[in-house]
C-alpha cells in the first residue's frame, strides 16, 4: 500500500507529460490527435479522463469549436466504454464545459442523458430528474421537444416521491401541451396519467380521482383493457380518500354507476376491496376499520401518511364518511354514542366533527352541556338537499290531498243536512 501513492503518481506526471507534448504541437489537428490516443488508452484505467478533459477544458474549448467538439464527442465515446466511474468521468465533462456551454449544447445534451440513465439503473431518480433540469433546452428544442423533456422530469421526480418538483414541471408542460399534434397520443397520454399523479402525490384526491377516471374511458388499441382498469381503482381509491362533502358525493356516485366496478372489479381480488368500500360509502352505509383494512393494503406510502390529528388519511376520510351517513339515521347522538358507532375516542370523534361543522361540510352542532351532537339538513349536501326536497314535495302532495277533501265535506255536508 505504500508503494501505490508513489505509482499513483508517476503515472500522473506520465500523463500530464503526454498533454503536454500532445499540446504543444504546432497544427490543432496534430493536438486533436494526440489527445485522442491518451483518452483511448485510459478505457482500461479511467482515472486519466478527468486530467485530459481539464486540459481540454482549459486549451480548446474557447479557442477553438470544431476541435473542442470533435474531442468531446471522443470523450464521451470513451465514457461509454469504461466499466467504472462512470458518474465522475461524465460529471467532470460537464464541469469542463462550464461557461462554453452554449457552444457545445449538444455535448452537454449527451452527458445529461447519459447521466440520467446511469442514476435510473442505480435507483437514483431524484438525481436523473435534477440532470434534466439544467439542460439547456431555451433555443435548440421546439416547443413539442420541451414538453416531453418536461414530461420526462415530472415522471422521474414521481418516483422518488418529490411531488412538488414534479408539479412545477407538470404545469411547464401544461403550457406546451397544445403544440403537440393529436398524431402524438402517447405524450398526451403520458402528461395527463403525470398530471394525475402529481395531483395524488399531492394528495388533491378529488382532482386527481377526476384525472385518473378519464383517464379510464380513454379508448386506444394500444391501451390495454388492464391498464384502464388500474387506473378506475386509482380512481376510486383517490376519491374514497378526498374530504366528504358534496363534490366527492358526486364523484363517488359517478364511480358507483360505472359498470366496469360490479362487472369487473368486484370479482378480481385486487380489486374487490376498492368495489366493497365504494358500494358502501355510496350507499350510506357505515364503513368500518374491517372494510377498510383490505384496501389499506393497495395503498402507497403518501396515502397512509399520518396527519396533523393523529389519524391516517383512510382513517380520517373513513370517520368524515360515517359521520355525514350518521347524519342521515340519527337526529342527534351523545359522545359516547358516537365514539362506539365510530369506534374511536370520543374527543377524536368531536374534533373531527368540529372541523367538519366548520368547513361546512357536515350540517350540526355540538351541545358541550347535555354532551350531545345534534344533526341537522345540511343546505350544502347534495344528497341530504335532495332526500329533504322529496320528503317535502311527499308532505305537499298529502297536505293537498287533505285541502281537497276538506273542501269536498264542506260542499257535500249542506246536501246531506
Amino acid at each position: 500500500r505504500r508503494q501505490s501513492t508513489p505509482k499513483k503518481k508517476r503515472k500522473e506526471e506520465n500523463m500530464e507529460v503526454e498533454i503536454n507534448r500532445a499540446l504543444s504541437a504546432n497544427s490543432i489537428e496534430v493536438k486533436v490527435d494526440g489527445l485522442k490516443e491518451i483518452m483511448d488508452k485510459c478505457v482500461a484505467n479511467p482515472n486519466g479522463l478527468e486530467t485530459v478533459v481539464q486540459a481540454i477544458s482549459e486549451n480548446i474549448l474557447e479557442s477553438n469549436a470544431t476541435a473542442g467538439k470533435t474531442l468531446m464527442q471522443h470523450y464521451i465515446s470513451i465514457m461509454k466504454k469504461i466499466k467504472t466511474d462512470q458518474e465522475e468521468v461524465a460529471l467532470a465533462g460537464l464541469r469542463a464545459l462550464g461557461s462554453q456551454v452554449s457552444n457545445y449544447e449538444e455535448i452537454d445534451s449527451n452527458l445529461r442523458y447519459f447521466l440520467f440513465d446511469y442514476y435510473i439503473n442505480t435507483g437514483s431518480y431524484g438525481e436523473a430528474a435534477r440532470t434534466l433540469t439544467n439542460l439547456a433546452c431555451e433555443y435548440r428544442y421546439s416547443a413539442e421537444e420541451k414538453a416531453e423533456l418536461y414530461v420526462k422530469i415530472a415522471e422521474t421526480f414521481l418516483e422518488e416521491d418529490e411531488s412538488i418538483d414534479a408539479e412545477a414541471y407538470v404545469s411547464k408542460a401544461s403550457g406546451l401541451m397544445h403544440a403537440v399534434p393529436n398524431e402524438h397520443w402517447s405524450l398526451h397520454l403520458r402528461y395527463r396519467v403525470t398530471l394525475a399523479r402529481t395531483l395524488d402525490a399531492r394528495r388533491k384526491f378529488l382532482e386527481a380521482a377526476i384525472s385518473y377516471y378519464e383517464l379510464s374511458q380513454a379508448r386506444h388499441e394500444k391501451i390495454s383493457s388492464e391498464n384502464l382498469l388500474a387506473l378506475l381503482s386509482k380512481a376510486i381509491t383517490c376519491a374514497l380518500l378526498g374530504p366528504a362533502g358534496p363534490q366527492r358525493a358526486r364523484i363517488l356516485a359517478t364511480l358507483y354507476k360505472d359498470e366496469r366496478v360490479s362487472a369487473l372489479m368486484a370479482p378480481l381480488p385486487e380489486y374487490a376491496p376498492h368495489a366493497t368500500v365504494l358500494s358502501k360509502m355510496c350507499t350510506g352505509q357505515l364503513v368500518y376499520k374491517r372494510d377498510i383494512a383490505a384496501l389499506e393494503e393497495t395503498l402507497l406510502p403518501h396515502h397512509k401518511a399520518i396527519l396533523a390529528d393523529g389519524l391516517t388519511i383512510p382513517e380520517r376520510a373513513t370517520i368524515q364518511h360515517n359521520l355525514v351517513a350518521l347524519s342521515h339515521i340519527y337526529a342527534n347522538l351523545t359522545f359516547e354514542q358516537l365514539a362506539m358507532l365510530l369506534d374511536i375516542e370520543s374527543d377524536r370523534a368531536l374534533q373531527v366533527a368540529a372541523r367538519m361543522i366548520s368547513d361546512n361540510r357536515l350540517s350540526a352542532s355540538i351541545d358541550q352541556v347535555d354532551g350531545l351532537l345534534i344533526f341537522q339538513f345540511a343546505s350544502s349536501n347534495a344528497e341530504a338537499q335532495l332526500q329533504h326536497s322529496s320528503l317535502q314535495a311527499f308532505d305537499d302532495h298529502i297536505s293537498n290531498l287533505c285541502t281537497q277533501v276538506n273542501t269536498c265535506y264542506d260542499k257535500i255536508e249542506p246536501l246531506l243536512s
